[in-house]
C-alpha cells in the first residue's frame, strides 16, 4: 500500500510565491520590487508587524528574487536553478534562523565567520531571522558590527513582532519596514478564491466573521476557514462558523443592547443563562457586543449620552472580567448595575421650607418620571469621570454636605477632576464650616480615609484647594465623630449588588462568605 502523501495546511499551501500574491501590503511590495528590478537592495531589511501577515513570507520571496537568474520585473520565477534550491531548502545559501530558539552569542559569532565566505551556489548570501527582538543583548552587540560593514554579497531580513526591543543601533542600519493589519475586504477576497479553489462552498457570511474574527491576520483567517472546512463538510455556513468559534450572532448581541435600552432585567439575564448554557465564552460575548456598539456610536452623527455611557460601562465590565472566579455571577452584577444607572428610580425631591426657614430633612420618594440619562459630563467629563462601581447615595451625601457647607459639592468636583484618590477619601467624611475652621469628621472606623488626607503632600493641596474655595482665612482641621453616618462596607455593597440578582430570580442567598 502506498504512503499517503502528507497533509499541507492552507496557509501553507497558499503562502505568496511572489509579490504579487501577497495581500494587504501593496506599499511595501511596490518598494521592494523597485528595488529588485533596479538592482539597488539594501544589505540589511527589518520588517515589523502584527503575527500572519506576511513579512516571513516577503522575505522568503525577496531572497529568491535577489537571487534569480531570470527575474521578470523584479518578480523571481520561481522556476530557475536558484529559486528551485532555495524553495526545496537545498542551498547552503540561505539561512532561516529563529531568534527565540537560536538567541545566544554562540550562534551569532557563527554566523559572522559564515557570512564572509563567498557564496556557494548563488550570487548572494541571504539570511532570514525571525522574532529577532528575542536575540540576547550580547548577540545583537556581535551582530552589530557585521551590519556596520557587510560584505557585498550579504543581505539579512530581520522579522519581529516586537519592534520596540530591538536595539536602536539595529534599527538605525535596516531599511524599516511596519507591516500593516490586512484590511478585512482584501481578506475576504482572498478567502472567497482559496475557498473556490479547493472546491468548498462558503457563504458570504462565514467568510465575514472569519475575517473579522482574524483580526487582520491572513494566515488566523486561513486556519479558520480550513478549521470551518472540516466542521461545515461540504458547504460552510455564517452558523456551523459560529458553532465552531464558541460564538453568537449578531442578532443576539442587537437584543442584547435593545434589552438594555428598554431595561428589561430579565431578558438580559435570560440572553446571559443561554450563551453560558451553549458553551460559549461570555468574554468574546461581551466583546462583540461593544463593537456593535461602537458601530451604532460612529454611524450616528451625535451618539446619545445614554449609547456612550453605556458604552463606557461595558468596557468597564470587560476590563474586569478576566480576573473573575466566577464570570458570569460578576457579569451578570455588572449589567444590572448598568442598569440601575442609567435607569434610576430612586431621586431625592426636596421639600419647601418652613416659614421659619429651617429647612426639613430630605426624603426619598419614587419617581414615575421617565429614565434620566447621565449628563455627559458627569459620566465623562474632563477627567472627573465617576467611577462605575461608585454608589447613588454619594452624590445624595454630597448634596447633603452642600446643605451644611455651600460650595462643598463644586469643591469635590474640582479635586475629583485633579486628585481622584483625595476625593474617594473625602466622600467618607462630614464636613462643617464654623469661625474660620472647615472640620471634616470621619467615622472612627474610616481611618484609612483621614490618615490618607493627613499625608503632607495631600493635606497640603486639600488646605490650599479650601482656602481658595471658602477664604484665605479658613483652615483645615480633620477629627473623628461616632455620630458621623457610616457608609456601606464592600461587602455590604456587594449584598445589595447579590440582592439585585436574586429579585430577578425570584431567588434567595442561602450562603455568604466574605
Amino acid at each position: 500500500m502506498p504512503d499517503q502523501e502528507a497533509h499541507v495546511s492552507l496557509y501553507r499551501r497558499y503562502r505568496p510565491r511572489t509579490f504579487s500574491e501577497v495581500v494587504g501590503q501593496e506599499e511595501i511590495v511596490r518598494t521592494l520590487v523597485n528595488a529588485v528590478r533596479s538592482g539597488e537592495v539594501a544589505h540589511a531589511y527589518l520588517f515589523s508587524g502584527e503575527r500572519g501577515i506576511g513579512k516571513t513570507s516577503i522575505a522568503r520571496i525577496l531572497t529568491r528574487a535577489v537571487n534569480c537568474e531570470r527575474p521578470s520585473e523584479g518578480e523571481p520565477c520561481n522556476v530557475c536553478g536558484a529559486c528551485s534550491a532555495i524553495l526545496s531548502g537545498k542551498t547552503l545559501d540561505v539561512v532561516e534562523i529563529d531568534g527565540a530558539s537560536n538567541r545566544g552569542i554562540d550562534h551569532i559569532r557563527r554566523l559572522r565567520e559564515e557570512v564572509n565566505f563567498a557564496p556557494a551556489d548563488l550570487s548572494k548570501k541571504a539570511y532570514v531571522i525571525d522574532e529577532v527582538h528575542m536575540l540576547t543583548n550580547e548577540a545583537f552587540n556581535a551582530l552589530l558590527k557585521t551590519l556596520e560593514e557587510p560584505p557585498a554579497h550579504a543581505m539579512f531580513a530581520f522579522a519581529t513582532t516586537e519592534p520596540h526591543k530591538v536595539p536602536r543601533t539595529i534599527i538605525s542600519r535596516c531599511q524599516a519596514f511596519e507591516f500593516r493589519k490586512i484590511p478585512a475586504d482584501a481578506m475576504e477576497r482572498h478567502l472567497v478564491r482559496v475557498a473556490e479553489a479547493e472546491g468548498t462552498s462558503v457563504d458570504s457570511d462565514a467568510i465575514r466573521i472569519i475575517a473579522h474574527r482574524a483580526n487582520g491576520g491572513l494566515r488566523d483567517a486561513l486556519v479558520m476557514l480550513e478549521q470551518a472546512m472540516s466542521y461545515g463538510g461540504e458547504r460552510v455556513t455564517a452558523s456551523s462558523v459560529l458553532d465552531m468559534l464558541g460564538l453568537v450572532g449578531r442578532e443576539t448581541h442587537q437584543r442584547f443592547l435593545e434589552a438594555i435600552e428598554r431595561n428589561e432585567r430579565r431578558a438580559l439575564l435570560e440572553i446571559v443563562e443561554s450563551i453560558v448554557n451553549r458553551g460559549k465564552d461570555l468574554e468574546v460575548f461581551l466583546d462583540d457586543v461593544i463593537h456593535e456598539l461602537r458601530d451604532r456610536i460612529a454611524g450616528s452623527d451625535r451618539p446619545s449620552n445614554r449609547e456612550l455611557a453605556v458604552a463606557r460601562r461595558l468596557l468597564d465590565v470587560k476590563a474586569s472580567l478576566f480576573r473573575s472566579l466566577d464570570r458570569r455571577i460578576h457579569f451578570e452584577i455588572g449589567v444590572l448595575q448598568l442598569l440601575a444607572e442609567i435607569n434610576p428610580q430612586v431621586r431625592v425631591v426636596p421639600e419647601p421650607r418652613h416659614d421659619d426657614g429651617e429647612k426639613p430633612r430630605r426624603k426619598k420618594s419614587v419617581s414615575a418620571a421617565t429614565p434620566s440619562v447621565p449628563k455627559t459630563s458627569e459620566t465623562f467629563g474632563d477627567g472627573a469621570a465617576r467611577s462605575a462601581e461608585e454608589p447613588e447615595t454619594s452624590r445624595e451625601q454630597a448634596a447633603d454636605a452642600d446643605d451644611l457647607v455651600p460650595g462643598w459639592a463644586d469643591l469635590l468636583h474640582e479635586i475629583e477632576s485633579e486628585r481622584i484618590a483625595i476625593a474617594a477619601f473625602l466622600t467618607e467624611g462630614s464636613p462643617t464650616l464654623s469661625e474660620q475652621r472647615l472640620v471634616i469628621s470621619f467615622h472612627p472606623e474610616h481611618t484609612f480615609h483621614k490618615e490618607g488626607l493627613e499625608k503632607q503632600a495631600n493635606y497640603q493641596y486639600l488646605a490650599g484647594a479650601i482656602r481658595r474655595r471658602f477664604g484665605d482665612d479658613v483652615r483645615l482641621e480633620l477629627t473623628y465623630d461616632g455620630a458621623v453616618e457610616k457608609k456601606p462596607l464592600p461587602h455590604e455593597q456587594l449584598r445589595d449588588k447579590a440582592r439585585l440578582v436574586c429579585e430577578a430570580f425570584e431567588g434567595e442567598v442561602v450562603k455568604e462568605e466574605w
